[in-house]
């Protein structure tokens, strides 16, 4: 009995199947008050007739609804049948005008409020009001002209009384019946949330845990290249070294993503900002894309505007994020052709200006019905042809990429043809920190180049970049034109520009005259010329032009012993002298590496792999820094800095602590500091926040200028 009530009306049966049972158990109820009421007052055989014919037609429709389940269709038709043929029946029948059917009219009445939906409920309405007020309307007149000898007697109890508490019960029911489903659906969402956000919390747990151990071998990885590009060496070994820093950071910035992602609310960035170079910003991005093209049939050409500031004021990991997330997609669906990077200012001011870029390819190319969902979550764009293509990258790219636009105040746009290829154009205002040009040649008079490239959008894009530079130029078109204008050279020119193609088969002219430098224009991955010259990468841009302009030569190949001096001033301006230090972490190749960088920075170096064996070394000398890390077996990060604090040593109290940790998830820093460290490096570190950390806490006396 109880299974079959539940099966009926119980608060997980949808709320239309509900209505319905318990308007069928009521329809019931009421017709069999009808057979009662009539068999009491005698009523006709025709009042009998229409009763027992609705009951029929209710059989009918109700198993009709068991086989298609349209519950509402079938609820309407029911109504119907109730307003507009059995009570109309009943009533005329009855032939009394005060009647028990005035009442049950209602019943259906309530049906409607109940069980119809919005599309049904109208046409209801309308038929109870013109069949109600036509059945009185009818009775009325016959009751005056008496032609069918219409009594006014009332029945209390068959009339009133009955049918109020029938039509009350149905009401009562319906309403109760309503609060248990929306009780029973609250305390399903209920659990609904609770198991999301221990879905959530898993996920999160996971990303983490995820993005440790990933952080981890990488911080090995790169601080290893640091090291590695200390060293005096070629510049192809520092390139690729390079090359591989990059290929790091892209993994750590797809990490980020994730996190990024799995943590914001409503896509809201939170900006980090400080004061950066755009130069190495642009730097290491070109860098990164020309790795990515390279062996590929896809050239990639780049223009930045000589005149933009050097110095900026923002989140330099967010606009390079946009960059690369943009420039990644332009790679990987562009298979032929080239991929271009325009960097302009807009929007000049005293202290502020805008960084305006577009990216543009002759790849895939996007369909006109995809561009309204472009920057939508987990949308990729898709080539039907390729199949290859969908299944790379996680779709949440430009999600992201649009997100951290929007919070610089900025606006990104695209312009596309299918199959032609696509423009994608971003703004982010940007303050201004050093006013100064990012690139600029110092004797622009005193230099003329020749350039010689038989690449004619290299060649345009070549002279383009010199024209902004200042530089005077010409190009020439062949080996015999360029022997002739060296021959008439009198000094207006001082370099010759050539592509490593040409360089080959122009080796003759350019080895007999030494009096003009020769620099050869190579791609990433070319082999070295045979020609003994000077080189500068492409993609050309007034960056590297004018850097190799303004710096000399540091192509120095050394036994790698010895700290390359330029290198070596990028990370580091000074050495330290007589301190000592700790490292504390449960990796031994990250040991390894730190205490190689903290060596090169003049320290003598102490490490421990777990806690325990931190305060046991730290109880035996002195320490001017402590570097530990958070995640450890056995005494964490935080234990091992309380257990330092609790030291009856003085010093321990005071010396400065700063935790290295893979933990990258929002709130973790706060956390660390608010656990009593004194600072924080997330890995992979960099080292020169880890020179600026150490800059900062160490005793100004310990520290010396380097030379």
């Amino acid at each position: 009995m109880r299974s079959a009530y539940n099966r009926w009306f119980g608060a997980d049966v949808p709320l239309e199947v509900a209505y319905f049972n318990i308007s069928l158990a009521f329809i019931v109820v009421l017709n069999t008050a009808l057979v009662c009421s009539g068999l009491y007052i005698g009523e006709s055989k025709l009042f009998f007739y229409f009763i027992l014919s609705g009951l029929g037609f209710v059989a009918f429709l109700t198993a009709y609804v068991l086989q298609t389940q349209k519950y509402g269709l079938t609820m309407f038709c029911i109504t119907l049948l109730l307003e507009g043929l059995i009570l109309p029946g009943v009533y005329i029948t009855d032939r009394r005008f005060i009647s028990f059917a005035l009442v049950y009219y209602f019943f259906p009445l309530l049906t409607t409020v109940f069980v119809q939906n919005k599309r049904f409920r109208v046409i209801a309405y309308i038929t109870f009001i013109l069949s109600f007020f036509g059945a009185v309307s009818y009775m009325y007149l016959n009751s005056n002209a008496n032609s069918l000898g219409i009594t006014g007697t009332i029945i209390p109890v068959v009339d009133v009384l009955i049918p109020f508490m029938i039509c009350g019960l149905f009401v009562v029911v319906s309403v109760l019946q309503t609060l248990r489903h929306y009780r029973y659906e609250s305390e399903e969402v209920e659990k609904s949330r609770i198991e999301a956000d221990r879905m959530e919390k898993s996920k999160d747990i996971f990303l983490m845990n995820m993005s440790h151990e990933i952080r981890t071998p990488m911080n090995a990885i790169m601080n290893a290249g640091e090291l590695i590009a200390s060293k005096n060496i070629s510049s192809d070994t520092r390139q690729n070294v390079r090359h591989i820093m990059n290929a790091c950071k892209a993994l750590i910035s797809t990490i980020d993503d994730l996190l990024v992602f799995s943590r914001v609310e409503n896509k809201r960035i939170v900006l980090a900002e400080s004061t950066y170079e755009l130069k190495p910003l642009l730097d290491d991005i070109i860098n990164m894309i020309s790795v990515r093209l390279m062996n590929t049939d896809v050239k990639f050409y780049v223009y930045i505007d000589p005149s933009l500031p050097k110095g900026l004021f923002g989140d330099m990991a967010r606009i390079r994020q946009v960059f690369i997330n943009i420039l990644n997609n332009a790679v990987k669906y562009t298979k032929k052709g080239h991929v271009t990077l325009r960097v302009i200012m807009t929007d000049r001011h005293d202290s502020s200006m805008t960084i305006h870029a577009e990216i543009e390819d002759s790849g895939i190319g996007i369909k006109q019905e995809m561009l309204p969902h472009l920057f939508e979550d987990f949308v990729r764009v898709q080539d039907k042809i390729n199949e290859s293509l969908k299944k790379e990258g996680s779709g949440l790219g430009l999600s992201i990429t649009k997100a951290i636009i929007d919070e610089f105040g900025g606006k990104i746009s695209v312009e596309s043809e299918y199959n032609k290829g696509s423009i994608f154009s971003f703004d982010i205002p940007q303050q201004i920190s050093d006013p100064s040009p990012i690139a600029m040649v110092k004797d622009h008079d005193e230099v003329g180049i020749i350039i010689y490239d038989r690449d004619v959008e290299c060649e345009e894009r070549l002279r383009e970049t010199l024209k902004d530079l200042k530089i005077r130029n010409t190009t020439v078109y062949s080996k015999e034109q360029l022997a002739e204008i060296i021959d008439g050279n009198d000094g207006t020119y001082t370099h010759i520009f050539i592509s490593s193609e040409n360089s080959e088969e122009s080796m003759d002219i350019l080895r007999h005259y030494r009096e003009m430098v020769s620099v050869v224009l190579r791609n990433v991955g070319d082999t070295e010329s045979r020609l003994t010259a000077d080189k500068i990468t492409r993609p050309i841009s007034s960056i590297n032009v004018a850097e190799f302009f303004n710096e000399e030569d540091e192509d120095v190949i050394s036994d790698g012993l010895e700290l390359n001096e330029e290198v070596t001033g990028n990370l580091r301006c000074f050495m330290v002298k007589d301190a000592r230090a700790i490292v504390v972490d449960d990796n031994m190749t990250n040991l390894i590496v730190s205490d190689r960088l903290l060596r090169n920075l003049g320290f003598d170096v102490v490490t421990a792999s777990n806690g325990n064996d931190a305060v046991s070394l730290i109880s035996s000398m002195t320490f001017d820094i402590v570097f530990i890390d958070y995640m450890m077996p056995g005494m964490d990060g935080v234990d091992t800095l309380r257990a330092i604090r609790r030291m009856p040593e003085k010093w321990t109290s005071k010396v400065p602590c700063l935790v290295l940790t893979a933990d990258a998830h929002e709130g973790a820093k706060q956390m660390l500091l608010n656990a009593g460290f004194d600072d924080y490096l997330s890995k992979p570190v960099d080292v020169s926040e880890l020179e600026y950390m150490i800059s900062k806490y160490l005793p100004k006396e310990k520290l010396t200028e380097y030379e």
